[in-house]
C-alpha cells in the first residue's frame, strides 16, 4: 500500500504565510545576478604581483583559493586582458600578496582600470628576501605566496592560472584587510568577549 506524504502542520502553514521568502536575487545564470551574488561573498584582498618592463606590477584580484597542501598548490583568476594575465602567460612567475588593513591605497591603486600600477617603492628590497623569492614582495603583507604557473587555461574572459608554491614568507601578525558587499571591511573575532555579551543581553 502507498501511504501519502504527511501533510505540512499548520504551524508550518501559518508561519509560511506570515514569513514568506523575499528574494533579493531570484535570477538564472545570467552575468548579473552572479555579480550580485558574488558581492555578498566576503573575503580576503589579494594583490597579484609580476615584474612588467622589470619594475614590480600589482592586480588586486577576487579570486584566489588554495587547492592542495601536497604539493603546495594554489589557484588564481585574472582577466585576460590585463598586463598581470600577459606577464604571468609570458614568464609564469607571479607572487600573492594577502594584504593588511594598512594597504587599502595599495588595494585600490592596482585595482583602476586602464592605469598604470608599477609598484616602486612599496616591495621589500630583494636583497632583504631569501633567495628562493623573486617575485616582487609587497611591504606590510599578511603573506606572500611566490608562485610558479603549472597550468593556465583560458575560461571566458579570463585565465584560470594553477600555480605551484616555491616559498611562502609572513611577517608579524597584521589586522587582515576584507572586501564584501561592494566596500571593504574589517574583521571582529566572535569569540571575543564584548561580542558575546553584546550578544547574550
Amino acid at each position: 500500500m502507498i501511504k501519502s506524504a504527511a501533510a505540512p502542520s499548520t504551524h508550518d502553514e501559518l508561519r509560511s504565510d506570515i514569513h514568506p521568502t523575499v528574494w533579493d536575487v531570484n535570477g538564472g545564470p545570467d552575468a548579473e545576478s552572479f555579480r550580485a551574488a558574488m558581492r555578498r561573498v566576503i573575503g580576503g584582498v589579494t594583490v597579484i604581483t609580476t615584474r612588467h618592463d622589470g619594475r614590480p606590477w600589482g592586480l588586486t584580484v577576487s579570486a584566489f583559493t588554495p587547492v592542495c597542501m601536497d604539493p603546495p598548490t594554489i589557484l588564481i583568476c585574472v582577466n585576460s586582458r590585463t598586463v598581470t594575465a600577459s606577464d604571468i602567460s609570458r614568464d609564469s612567475r607571479f607572487a600573492v600578496n594577502l594584504l593588511s588593513q594598512t594597504q587599502l591605497h595599495l588595494s585600490k591603486l592596482c585595482s583602476r582600470a586602464g592605469e598604470d600600477k608599477f609598484l616602486d617603492g612599496h616591495v621589500l628590497p630583494q636583497s632583504s628576501l631569501p633567495e628562493r623569492v623573486t617575485m616582487p614582495v609587497l611591504r606590510d603583507s599578511i603573506l606572500t605566496f611566490d608562485c610558479t604557473a603549472s597550468d593556465v587555461r583560458r575560461v571566458g574572459s579570463h585565465l584560470v592560472v594553477i600555480a605551484a608554491i616555491e616559498g611562502v614568507l609572513a611577517s608579524q601578525s597584521h589586522r587582515p584587510l576584507l572586501y564584501g558587499e561592494g566596500r571593504y571591511l574589517r574583521g571582529v573575532a566572535l569569540d571575543d568577549a564584548s561580542i558575546c555579551q553584546g550578544a547574550g543581553a
